[in-house]
């Protein structure tokens, strides 16, 4: 008999939630043997018209299921219009059950040699209200972008990490990273450098109204230490946001800006770095006072 304040679950209720986990349970096992026998043909004709539909155009050498909700791809080419092909030697989408304790249950990793990047968003991946991402070892040289290898832009990221909510159609994000070097091209007329490798950089970034602001940033050029702030507007476009970098090169004659630059015979003792542009097309100015 029931203690007094509890109620008896009746037996016909107890015998269908029974029947019905076990339903749930040789659907899953089905759709998973189900998955692990498709040829490769079959998973990538379901992809492909969808990532078409975004401009996406995939093709992977090797094609496979990954029990238990999991797809992966390797020796995979990534096209998009007006752009070079990009080539990743693996990319593995997957939904994790644990990550919903994290509310972020899809998960989407890529690795092209030492390079990787991994992405977690909430539940709804093709429009994920939050998310985490990592990036590690990826570099200038990895992006189909020409005016990297013309310009004498680059940069390479040792680790990289943000995370990002939205709310009303607004993107809040926070993150830091630090970067081997991050490199670019000076074209001012009789400088004696034409371009600014600034090494063993670290900064800290937000999103705020379609900003990005970088409240730290740290690294060091020719030997002497750098540090400064800067801010992106226009969103995250790499070919039409706007970016201002202030940098202020600590004792220039430590290192090799005051000889560089013959700084004595300009009546200067100190020097910032000024960096504006776009993201893939930035370019620096020397100041002096």
């Amino acid at each position: 008999m029931p203690g007094p304040g509890k109620r008896r679950i009746p037996e016909g209720l107890r015998g269908r939630a029974i029947v019905a986990i076990g339903a749930l349970l040789f659907l899953a096992s089905l759709s998973a043997a189900v998955a692990l026998t498709l040829p490769a043909d079959t998973i990538l004709s379901i992809l492909q018209p969808v990532l078409r539909s975004r401009g996406v155009d995939l093709s992977a050498q090797d094609t496979r299921f990954v029990f238990p909700a999991g797809i992966r791809l390797s020796g995979v080419t990534l096209s998009f219009p007006g752009n070079p092909s990009v080539a990743l030697d693996e990319i593995v989408a997957s939904w994790e059950w644990t990550g919903l304790l994290r509310w972020a249950p899809a998960r989407l990793r890529f690795r092209k040699g030492s390079a990787s990047g991994d992405l977690r968003t909430s539940p709804a991946f093709w429009s994920p209200a939050s998310g985490h991402i990592l990036l590690s070892g990826v570099s200038s040289s990895d992006l189909p972008l020409s005016v990297f290898s013309t310009s004498g832009a680059g940069f390479s990221i040792r680790q990289l990490e943000a995370r990002w909510n939205v709310s009303r159609g607004k993107v809040t994000a926070d993150g830091s990273g630090t970067f081997h070097f991050l490199q670019v091209p000076i074209p001012t007329p009789g400088s004696p450098v034409r371009e600014a490798r600034i090494e063993e950089v670290s900064l800290s970034f937000l999103i705020r109204e379609k900003s990005l602001l970088i409240p730290k940033f740290a690294g060091t050029f020719e030997g002497s230490q750098v540090d400064g702030t800067g801010e992106i507007k226009g969103g995250l476009s790499l070919r039409n946001s706007m970016m201002t970098l202030h940098l202020r090169i600590q004792n220039p004659f430590e290192g090799r800006v005051g000889l560089l630059f013959d700084m004595l015979s300009k009546n200067a003792k100190n020097v910032n770095l000024r960096i504006v542009g776009t993201l893939t097309a930035p370019k620096g100015e020397f100041q002096f006072f």
